[in-house]
């Protein structure tokens, strides 16, 4: 059986007022996140002796429906997902498809670049 994990982190650009968010999910398939400070299925602010300071809230979630409902209860603004997988036979997580809100809904985007390209 695998194993996923779905972690959620919501930064801000601290350096300018009113800066925007940015959104990042990474699904760890059939590997363990390295820290588990994280709530799971909700999102929580992020303990500043944990985390950087510019992480504002984040989360673990069973399925990517999960945190895409909490994502959207906590930045409702939000237009645009980053999206890595982090496998057990990956060295760093992998860049993927960024989701893209469309009509209220999650849709993925391009691809992201070919690395070396």
């Amino acid at each position: 059986m695998a194993y996923e994990n779905f972690r959620v982190e919501i930064t801000r650009d601290e350096t300018r007022d009113g800066g925007p968010v940015s959104i990042e999910i990474t699904a760890y398939i059939d590997r363990v996140p390295e820290t588990d400070a994280p709530t799971r299925g909700m999102l929580t602010r992020a303990s500043r002796g944990v985390w950087n300071s510019r992480l504002q809230f984040t989360g673990d979630f069973e399925t990517l429906r999960e945190a895409l409902a909490a994502i959207d209860a906590a930045c409702p603004e939000a237009g645009r997902i980053r999206c890595y997988e982090y496998t057990v036979d990956d060295e760093y997580p992998r860049e993927v498809a960024a989701l893209l809100k469309s009509d209220g809904e999650w849709h993925p985007g391009d691809s992201p670049p070919a690395e070396g390209v």
